[in-house]
């Protein structure tokens, strides 16, 4: 992965995840922690909520992460498209480490770490000229 993607991802914490079930498309903001070497966003959910059902029936997602401030001018963004990884003791302990040594915080508050496989993601980045893109795939 880039340099410049990874520098990005690392800089902000605030993730859009969008799933959709049984043509019903869902959702929700998340504060999230990079596995880079397995190319692994890392996220905190509540039990029993709307996208823990949708990603029971598809673990497919695609979402943003953008700065919590924006300047059109100079604007950068990522936009991703992945799939949630499997619950293995590796993944797990792996996601475990980096969500909670990022927000220590979030130890204290009930729910399940996930981590979703990159597989795809565009990369804007104004500040390298109006509407420069960057893409990488796995």
């Amino acid at each position: 992965m880039d340099n410049e993607i990874v520098q990005f991802i690392n800089e902000n914490k605030v993730a859009t995840v969008c799933c959709a079930a049984d043509n019903v498309p869902y959702c929700f903001n998340c504060y999230y922690s990079f596995i880079e070497q397995d190319g692994l966003l890392v996220y905190k959910s509540s039990f029993g909520t709307k996208h823990e059902e949708l990603l029971k029936k598809n673990r497919v997602v695609g979402g943003t992460i953008i700065p919590e401030a924006i300047e059109v001018a100079v604007i950068k963004g990522i936009q991703y498209e992945g799939i949630l990884a499997d619950d293995s003791i590796e993944v797990t302990m792996k996601a475990s480490a980096s969500y909670y040594l990022k927000f220590p915080f979030a130890m204290t508050v009930p729910g399940k770490l996930y981590a979703i496989e990159l597989l795809n993601i565009k990369f804007t980045d104004n500040t390298r000229g109006f509407g420069f893109k960057q893409h990488w795939k796995k």
